[in-house]
């Protein structure tokens, strides 16, 4: 992952989405909005890195099949996973950033080992895509969490 920039500043009033469909996702903004956040949405891979090496955000809630836009990852992916899932290079550079996992979701229309595997490696937590319900509860959740603690126990998926 080189030339990832450590952010100089966090916002705990603002979060990232990352998903090359926002128009399935006006619902999600608006909910994040009325809970007081400013949202940034990336549509790519490309754009997602750009965004996260600017500023340390609230939380980020990747799409696992976002496209590169370009971007190029340097050094090769750690498992073929990536090729197939590449909104995990965005979660592994928002986690070697020093992010929480607990601050990190991912979601996918897909679920399979290869995504769980994955997952567990990066601490994070993982939704199946087309529950509004539940990534809302999960959000929920993580807004309940002090935004500057650290996680303390692992993501539901790990217990």
């Amino acid at each position: 992952m080189a030339n990832l920039k450590v952010p100089k500043s966090y916002d705990k009033d603002h979060m990232l989405i990352a998903d090359d469909e926002p128009e399935h996702l006006i619902w999600l903004v608006d909910y994040l909005k009325a809970k007081g956040f400013d949202v940034t949405m990336a549509t790519s891979v490309s754009e997602a890195m750009e965004a996260i090496g600017n500023i340390r955000y609230r939380a980020y809630i990747v799409d696992l099949n976002i496209p590169l836009g370009g971007w190029v990852p340097h050094p090769a992916p750690p498992s073929q996973t990536y090729d197939n899932y590449q909104g995990l290079y965005i979660i592994r550079a928002a986690r070697t950033q020093g992010n929480a996992g607990a601050r990190v979701i991912a979601y996918s229309a897909h679920s399979n080992q290869q995504i769980a595997n994955e997952i567990r490696q990066l601490y994070c937590e993982y939704l199946v895509k087309g529950r509004a319900r539940e990534l809302k509860a999960e959000i929920d959740q993580l807004l309940s969490r002090d935004p500057y603690a650290p996680a303390t126990t692992p993501p539901k998926n790990e217990q």
